[in-house]
């Protein structure tokens, strides 16, 4: 009792409120308004403020990107399809390298093989797809030729044309590396297989031509040139009236071989009669420029002022070689060889066998040169070692034996 009355009175003692504390806690609360919304909309940042800076800063310089370099286009030839079906540049490109070609034997071979190439393509893209051109797809088309059976001089030349193709896409922006350069050539190292006449085999075949036909007289004129004269098949075909002159007394033959190279050939007296024999009996006329091997007749279209076929001429040599027994697989090309290796017999010399076949190096004489390897003259004919005389033990033979 004494504790609580202790504790009571040590408790202070709430002085009374006033009467303006009175009125202020029964008068309503004031009322509060928001404050304009900001210029930029933007919400009223929470915390303390950053301080503001005592210097205005620089404002910096804006940053601008690095451009890569331009990438280089690949062109339409990078990509094997658009060789199949190129646009208009690359059209007038294609056309431009066949028409760049002088020789039209040239420009009619380079079409063969970008024809076959093309084959190539499409066969693979519908068994692969789309492919890149690169050295890849070039060794598996040059495995597609030899798996075909072809000779390794022939898939060699598909891929000299080939490189001469994509050099020339490279060179007119169309292509930026041409994916030939690191194919390898199969550059075979065997004999030719073109086979020369004898002289016995020349005799005989120019006696077979009956000279008192018109086709008969085309055809002796026609294996008089390619054995005395030595020309392309492509070069006999072309010949006209007007490549025929006179060089300081002596009758020529103006021709236009590979590379579009002028060049001399002398036409020997026999050569000119047979041509003059020809004229005579055809009617045709050596002053008027015209074509100067032209067919006799034509069963199909019956025009016959036009050259005669490449094939034709193929046709005369192999037909008189066979009615004259040679048993030789012979063409016009060995006419050709055979007249190189009867001027090397006779000695003359590397330059001028070099002009007569209107070649740029004299390299090409010892592969034309198809008597070098004669039987009747091999070089084992001339070895001696004086150990020759031992005899023999005889052995009898096969007929005796049955006796």
């Amino acid at each position: 009792m004494i504790g609580k009355l202790l504790l009571k009175g040590l408790k202070r003692r709430r002085k009374p409120a006033t009467p303006a504390k009175r009125r202020a806690r029964s008068a309503p609360p004031p009322r509060r308004f928001r404050s304009p919304p900001r210029p930029d909309n933007s919400p009223k940042p929470r915390g303390r403020a950053a301080p503001k800076p005592q210097f205005a800063p620089v404002p910096a310089k804006p940053a601008h990107p690095i451009a890569p370099p331009p990438a280089r286009e690949q062109g339409p030839g990078f990509v094997a399809s658009r060789i199949l079906r190129p646009d208009e540049k690359l059209r007038q490109s294609i056309e431009g390298f066949l028409l760049d070609q002088r020789s039209p034997h040239t420009r009619r071979a380079y079409g063969k093989d970008l024809k076959r190439f093309m084959k190539f393509l499409i066969t693979r893209r519908i068994d692969r797809g789309d492919e890149t051109l690169d050295r890849s797809l070039l060794i598996a088309y040059k495995d597609s030729l030899l798996s075909e059976g072809l000779e390794h001089t022939t898939v060699d030349r598909h891929l000299a044309t080939l490189r001469s193709f994509f050099r020339w896409l490279v060179d007119d922006g169309q292509l930026v590396k041409n994916p030939a350069e690191g194919v390898r050539f199969l550059n075979p190292k065997r004999v030719s297989r073109t086979i020369g006449f004898t002289d016995e085999e020349v005799k005989k075949v120019l006696s077979v031509p009956n000279l008192h036909t018109r086709t008969g007289s085309l055809h002796y004129a026609v294996l008089m040139v390619l054995f005395y004269c030595g020309l392309r098949r492509s070069e006999l075909c072309e010949l006209r009236t007007s490549n025929l002159g006179v060089e300081r007394g002596q009758a020529i033959l103006r021709l236009r071989g590979k590379g579009n190279a002028e060049r001399l050939v002398v036409v020997i007296p026999p050569v000119v009669e047979a041509l003059k024999h020809y004229l005579k009996i055809t009617r045709k006329d050596a002053a008027v420029d015209q074509i100067l091997f032209s067919p006799v007749r034509n069963n199909r279209s019956g025009v016959t002022d036009k050259p005669m076929d490449p094939s034709m001429i193929f046709y005369i040599v192999t037909r008189y070689a066979r009615l004259a027994g040679v048993a030789n697989r012979v063409s016009p090309h060995s006419c050709r060889a055979t007249a190189i290796s009867n001027a090397r017999d006779h000695n003359v010399s590397d330059r001028a066998i070099q002009e007569f076949a209107g070649w740029a190096t004299p390299d090409m004489i010892t592969r034309y040169d198809k008597r070098k390897s004669a039987i009747e003259k091999s070089a084992a004919h001339a070895i001696r070692y004086g150990a020759e005389e031992r005899p023999i033990p005889k052995w009898p033979d096969a007929l005796s034996e049955r006796r």
